[in-house]
């Protein structure tokens, strides 16, 4: 039998996808969001480090009946699988990260030193996507950053949305936010058949773009 914890943990996921509570209005998950755009020694871009704080309703349901600390905060054995369930639930959705430069689509590895800290009722999911090979930061290159099914909501935090760990100097980041277009007249049938391939959530996308001389 699954241990408990593990199919909350499980369900808490799949809700994040869009498999379950299907009769609410969309979004159900709100995030927020900090990035970090990863530099070499030698100046190359190795990927993005990505910190999500999640909405206090939905942290309350992910941990959700689990164990708790005499402090109130949660043991590394109730976070460790819950961080593990989130990667590995997210990458048929590409860990809703789509980037490329002015010549191709850049291409990720599977998530790296990933965790999960919570603070003030609320849970954050930190991990870093390192690109399948390194890329020289000269030019423009752009990330996306959205769920194609908008079941999730990301927004940037207020203060340091984006950041260029390393970058060499000269570089800068533009942040460019959606607008947000009504989807009240949209039927509840219509998200169900979304999926990790539909394109409906790129409407939704927070960009950033970097340039580097």
């Amino acid at each position: 039998m699954i241990p408990r914890s593990i199919r909350l943990l499980a369900c808490a996921m799949l809700a994040v996808l869009g498999s379950v509570g299907s009769a609410l209005a969309h979004p159900h998950v709100w995030v927020t969001m900090q990035t970090q755009v990863m530099y070499g020694p030698d100046g190359m871009v190795t990927g993005l480090k990505q910190d999500w704080t999640f909405d206090e309703a939905f942290t309350a349901f992910a941990l959700q009946g689990l164990e708790r600390n005499k402090d109130g905060t949660y043991p590394d054995k109730v976070l460790k699988p819950l961080a593990e369930v989130n990667v590995t639930s997210l990458k048929e959705y590409g860990y809703f990260v789509k980037a490329k430069n002015a010549t191709a689509k850049l291409a990720f590895k599977d998530p790296v030193d990933y965790y999960l800290t919570y603070e003030n009722e609320a849970l954050t999911l930190h991990f870093i996507l390192p690109l399948v090979k390194p890329i020289p930061s000269k030019g423009t290159m752009s990330f996306d950053i959205y769920d194609p099914t908008y079941f999730v909501s990301f927004s940037f935090a207020d203060k340091d949305p984006v950041a260029l760990a390393g970058a060499p100097s000269g570089c800068s980041s533009q942040v460019i936010v959606p607008n947000q277009p009504q989807t009240m007249q949209l039927s509840e049938s219509f998200f169900t058949d979304l999926t990790s391939s539909s394109t409906y959530g790129a409407q939704f996308a927070n960009k950033v773009t970097v340039r580097c001389p």
